[in-house]
């Protein structure tokens, strides 16, 4: 039983390592691809729109929209060349489907857990011990280097998640600020 405990300790903190990652992923993958976006139609707008028609509306001399044609394409080419290297949209991707699965995990033995029958209990726990292992082992894994900051982020969530159920209806912010501050105290045993 201290076994299946842990293993929902760790369950929960891997999901929400993931979702982090995939979250900061997706944000970074968005970011740039937007950049592109606008680079591009720069770009467009600058090569295809007779410059005398951009200089009469945009008060952009011809000699600077030369300029900013170059910068746009430059732009365009290394952001480009940014996204097909670091593939943020994948790793996103791959982390999407790490906490989903660990999520689905979690759910098993939550309901394993609420079994009556000690005896049933005990082989379901076993399967499922081996259930999380094999799992484990094929989700991509979390960067060495970020572990710690993300543990961190989980134990933050959980305080957080305590001090909204002991003060309900309070702002967010104020009580993120709480937690904030709460963490230079020092913890007296």
């Amino acid at each position: 039983m201290i076994e299946a405990e842990r293993q929902m300790k760790v369950l929960n903190m891997m999901i929400t390592a993931h979702s982090v990652l995939r979250d900061r992923y997706y944000r970074m993958s968005a970011i740039f691809e937007n950049c592109l976006l606008v680079a591009a139609v720069i770009l467009n707008a600058l090569v295809f729109v007779d410059n005398k028609f951009i200089t009469k509306f945009t008060m952009i001399a011809e000699d600077s929209q030369k300029l900013i044609s170059g910068i746009a394409s430059i732009t365009v080419f290394t952001i480009s060349v940014v996204l097909l290297q670091v593939k943020w949209k994948a790793k996103a991707e791959n982390h999407l489907k790490a906490a989903s699965q660990l999520f689905k995990l979690l759910q098993e033995l939550r309901e394993i857990l609420q079994l009556v029958d000690s005896n049933e209990k005990n082989i379901q726990l076993t399967e499922f011990s081996i259930k999380y292992a094999q799992i484990s082992s094929t989700l991509t894994q979390i960067p060495e280097r970020k572990f710690n900051a993300l543990k961190l982020i989980h134990y933050r969530k959980i305080e957080l998640s305590k001090l909204i159920d002991k003060h309900p209806g309070s702002i967010l912010l104020i009580l993120k600020i709480r937690l904030f501050l709460s963490s230079f105290k020092e913890k007296r045993n």
